[in-house]
């Protein structure tokens, strides 16, 4: 009798693991179709005495497959985001080939300019001329507002995948209670196991991590760098993004209660964000730095020669660019330069010789020599005397500003001299050009940053602070140096730009150098391994408006922010007769007629431009290089373009190598109907044996009772 119930319950044992073991086959088969769904197994083995018994119910997980399959993930998540990104900044710029394109509307500008010289006196063509210019200025403005659009767009996107990082973390967190839970009852964790590895294989595409199974149950997770996301508690993480343009990026924090060392990017090295953060911190701006130094050379090459030219009728007043000086400032100009007044026929009446080195102006007409000292202002003061002097016309400078104009009906020529030896020149540029006096293109703001100062003279600052923010290599911020003028005593009597070279020197010493150079432009070069820039700026220099850092490029805003505030100037806008494309003799003997309508020779200079060769400095991922206008253009065409294709081609092959990944990984894990067919048939046929047995021994029990022998 004892044996008949041994037999029984071994039976009954091989049936319940015959039913668990088809509802595992079952289920499998149900989700064969579902995404990342790991095929469940059954594992037995015999109980003690008799009978079988289930051991374990798990998943036919491979963490070595897995975590190749996390690695490729990230890679190529992050390389889909960053070639996602160029691949809109490259359609931004368009196609050289396109008549819409960028590159296309500057073609246009030199076609209309080449049309002009044909015909200097024709309304329409200088008309065109300029709207030709507004076209491509408004060309460059778009483009680089779309470049600053996508940092934004970047950056919006970081703090989206934060956000849903966390949410993951969250969720993978909870799931590993319950995981441990059914673990530790002896139920099926395999159902919270598949939607954990669900949320794993979503955060991966996040960010590079590794996964650690824990032996009571569920996992433990951290970024390839070592930071912990999941563990006995969820990490917490947290980013705000930054609408500002141009504005300094906050970091991605990490358990920011735990204090110090909350920077999470260091440890990220993959993943969406991490491709996000390449192309928001390094790729676009290097692309708009780049803009901005073309739009900006452009600009000054075009103003060098307008600014010899005249226009038929000459104007009667100029007034310049917003240099950033203060009328103490020193003058700073050697050589000569010459003033023309013209009358309404275009005869000149008076020719004003400037000479720097001797601190004279002398005038013909009356025959006068005004002398001045070397200050912006005893200078304007000379030149308003000698204007007032020729007809009734005055000079003013004025925060920044110099303007001259003649009496009515009179107009005004600014030329120095063709030999390079004897021509005025402050920084590399002449009188005019300096000034800005008769520009056809203009910024609000400094154009360029070769301000002629020296190290000696007054800085002109008086109270305000700047601020900057210092990352090291790993994006990690280390350090926010601020300047403040009073604070550090620069606003004392006396104080200088070498004063505050070395004051700011002071304060991020520690991470490169500043310093002043030949022309009058600080520079800043950042230590290895060390990335500085400008967080806030409130100095303002002597009432002109213009900041330090904008003074001498030293931000993002005063170089990339060029391709954004260049425009045709407005009053050529307003009236284009102010174009200036003859190029007048101021070499003629006085009372001869040096304006003609029909003068296209300063059509011709302007043209020439185009291809002359000049040094472009250093500007994103453009080098310094001495080359022409055009192939400048060509080149950043080509470098938007092959920032595009390379990023595409490293996507396209992070895609190849994930999908063999998940392949590989699939052919593990996944399920194979062939195979969980087989096993059903072969527990239906257990579960029936079994049955069977128990049918047997019920027959048996029968017969004993029956017969009374038990």
């Amino acid at each position: 009798m004892t044996s008949l119930n041994s037999i029984l319950l071994t039976s009954l044992s091989g049936m319940r693991v015959s039913q668990t073991s088809m509802g595992v086959v079952s289920q499998n088969i149900a989700n064969a179709s579902t995404a990342g769904y790991v095929r469940t197994e059954v594992l037995s083995n015999a109980r003690p005495g008799s009978g079988v018994e289930i051991s374990s119910i798990q998943r036919a997980a491979d963490r070595f497959l897995a975590a190749a399959s996390y690695a490729a993930e990230a890679s190529h998540s992050a390389a889909a985001a960053r070639s996602d990104i160029l691949t809109r900044a490259q359609a931004n710029f368009g196609d050289p080939s396109n008549g819409a394109s960028l590159f296309a509307t500057i073609d246009g500008f030199w076609s209309t300019i080449s049309d002009l010289g044909v015909d200097p006196s024709s309304t329409l063509r200088r008309d065109e001329t300029v709207s030709a210019l507004q076209t491509m200025y408004s060309e460059i403005q778009r483009v680089g507002g779309s470049l600053q659009s996508l940092i934004t767009e970047a950056d919006q996107r970081i703090g989206e995948a934060v956000t849903t990082a966390q949410d993951l973390i969250n969720r993978i967190h909870d799931l590993n209670k319950e995981i441990q839970l059914s673990q530790n009852t002896t139920g099926d964790p395999t159902g919270a196991q598949n939607a954990q590895a669900a949320l794993i294989n979503e955060l991966s595409a996040l960010m590079d991590i590794r996964v650690e199974t824990r032996a009571e149950g569920g996992v433990h997770i951290r970024t390839s760098g070592g930071a912990l996301l999941v563990g006995v508690s969820p990490a917490a993480l947290s980013y705000t993004p930054s609408s500002a343009p141009f504005g300094t990026h906050g970091v991605i924090q990490i358990n920011p209660d735990l204090g110090s060392n909350s920077n999470l990017e260091p440890y990220i090295s993959g993943g969406e964000i991490a491709g996000l953060i390449q192309a928001r911190d390094v790729d676009l701006p290097n692309l708009a730095e780049s803009l901005g130094g073309f739009a900006a050379v452009l600009a000054d090459s075009l103003n060098e020669v307008h600014n010899q030219n005249s226009s038929s009728p000459a104007v009667g007043s100029f007034t310049g660019r917003q240099t950033g000086l203060l009328g103490t400032d020193a003058l700073n100009f050697t050589g000569t330069s010459v003033i023309g007044v013209v009358n309404a026929g275009g005869v000149l009446t008076q020719r004003l010789t400037i000479d720097f080195d001797n601190g004279t102006i002398t005038g013909e007409n009356p025959a006068t020599v005004y002398n001045f000292n070397q200050t912006i202002d005893d200078f304007a003061t000379a030149l308003d005397t000698a204007l007032n002097d020729a007809g009734g016309g005055s000079a003013d400078f004025t925060q920044g500003v110099l303007s001259l104009e003649v009496g009515s009906g009179n107009g005004l020529v600014i030329q120095d001299p063709d030999d390079p030896s004897v021509a005025s020149d402050r920084a590399g540029r002449g009188f005019s050009h300096f000034f800005g006096l008769n520009d056809l293109v203009s910024r609000p703001t400094p154009l360029f940053f070769d301000t002629g100062v020296t190290g000696g003279e007054a800085h002109g600052f008086t109270e305000g602070e700047i601020v900057y923010q210092v990352r090291d290599s790993h994006g990690r911020i280390v350090a926010q140096p601020t300047l403040d003028i009073q604070a550090a005593g620069l606003d004392a009597p006396g104080s200088d730009w070498d004063d505050i070279v070395a004051a700011l020197n002071a304060q991020a010493g520690a991470y490169g150098s500043f310093s002043l150079g030949a022309t009058g432009q600080i520079t800043f070069q950042p230590a290895s391994g060390y990335k500085v820039a400008l967080v806030s700026d409130s100095t303002d220099r002597g009432g002109t408006g213009v900041s330090l850092t904008a003074l001498h490029g030293l931000s993002a805003q005063a170089t990339a922010g060029r391709a954004l505030e260049l425009n045709v100037d407005a009053e050529i806008v307003a009236a284009p007769v102010r174009l200036a494309v003859g190029r007048p003799d101021l070499t003629a003997a006085l009372n001869t007629q040096i304006i003609e309508e029909g003068d296209g020779r300063g059509s011709a200079a302007l043209l020439a431009a185009r291809d002359a060769t000049r040094t472009f400095p250093a500007a994103g991922g453009q080098a310094s290089q001495t080359t022409s206008l055009a192939v400048y253009a060509s080149r950043l065409a080509g470098e938007a373009g092959r920032m595009a294709s390379d990023a595409k081609r490293v996507a396209s092959g992070a895609a190849a190598v994930a999908s063999a990944a998940a392949d590989r990984r699939s052919e593990v894990e996944s399920v194979s109907l062939d195979d969980e067919l087989l096993k059903m048939t072969a527990y239906q046929n257990a579960y029936s044996a079994s049955a069977r047995v128990i049918q047997a021994v019920t027959e048996m029990f029968d017969v004993l009772l029956s017969t009374g022998r038990y």
